[in-house]
């Protein structure tokens, strides 16, 4: 069952990052971000109540505050996600972001005592290398030559996705020592994570109404609300998925950039190189053995 809930993750994920990049792409807007982000708030705090009323999941105040370092490594992981996308190709963007599935599962194996096969180790290494080099293949070689203005703003613009990488790598890491020890249940967790980044949406969708000096229409753009659904129902099949096999699941899930890449090929017209198609190819084997080994 863990496979089909990673696998669900994977394809709402990669949906959601093309929204995003969709929604975003009017790059004089310093906002989107901020917009994107209560947008998101906004149907994870809809969904903490189904939990809540429907689901009938306790929830404790002693509980939010202990999730809250991962609830923050997620949301400010997020956020610098979101920023990027203004800047810089979803098919460069999503494969650095996504490296972060090796530090979580280098971290589960060092401290909560997880066991890969060796024919695991190998995917796991092959997928984290894959997402790298199809991230570096992607820069353009001129502009490393020149290293004009244009460069410098690309090299602030990979700084973003490098940013959720490591945050989110730590978070999912620490999701997974929680939910090993049974600290939390998995739905404890979702409801936790969800009521958090509602009332960082709250605030973001505060901030958007000063800055614009006018209520902000949550609704106004179509793309950021399909990217709030699409986040919210990828996030409750990732804590069950994760619930059972953190070392495999994380970068079973980061394969999502994978998916990207093709969506933003076909949607977005981005072009790959038969080099890069090469890359997907081994990242999409390693991702099999990870799911049937």
């Amino acid at each position: 069952m863990w496979t089909f809930f990673c696998l669900f993750t994977v394809i709402a994920w990669a949906c959601t990052e093309l929204f995003g990049k969709i929604g975003s792409k009017d790059t004089s807007d310093k906002l989107s971000h901020w917009k994107i982000t209560s947008c998101v708030g906004f149907a994870m705090g809809m969904l903490a109540l189904v939990y809540i009323f429907v689901l009938h999941t306790d929830v404790s105040i002693s509980n939010i505050i202990s999730y809250l370092p991962i609830s923050l490594c997620y949301i400010v992981s997020m956020i610098f996600g979101y920023v990027g996308l203004r800047y810089i190709m979803l098919s460069i963007s999503s494969p650095i972001s996504n490296a972060s599935c090796g530090i979580t599962s280098i971290l589960c194996v060092i401290f909560l005592d997880q066991i890969l096969t060796p024919l695991q180790i190998v995917a796991v290494i092959s997928i984290v290398l894959g997402i790298i080099l199809l991230g570096y293949t992607f820069v353009d070689k001129d502009e490393q030559k020149n290293a004009d203005k244009k460069y410098t703003k690309s090299l602030v613009a990979l700084s973003f996705p490098l940013l959720y990488c490591i945050l989110d790598g730590i978070g999912s890491f620490l999701d997974a020592m929680y939910l090993n020890d049974s600290i939390m249940t998995e739905n404890e967790v979702t409801v936790c994570y969800f009521l958090t980044f509602f009332v960082v949406g709250i605030l973001a969708w505060i901030y958007v109404s000063i800055r614009e000096k006018k209520v902000y229409n949550l609704f106004s753009n179509k793309w950021f609300c399909f990217q709030s659904i699409g986040e919210a129902l990828g996030q409750i099949t990732y804590v069950f998925a994760l619930a059972k096999a953190p070392a495999i699941a994380a970068p079973l899930i980061g394969t999502y950039s994978i998916v990207s890449i093709l969506l933003s090929r076909i949607f977005l017209k981005e072009k790959l190189t038969k080099i890069q198609y090469a890359i997907i190819g081994v990242v999409l084997i390693a991702m099999f053995i990870l799911s049937f080994e």
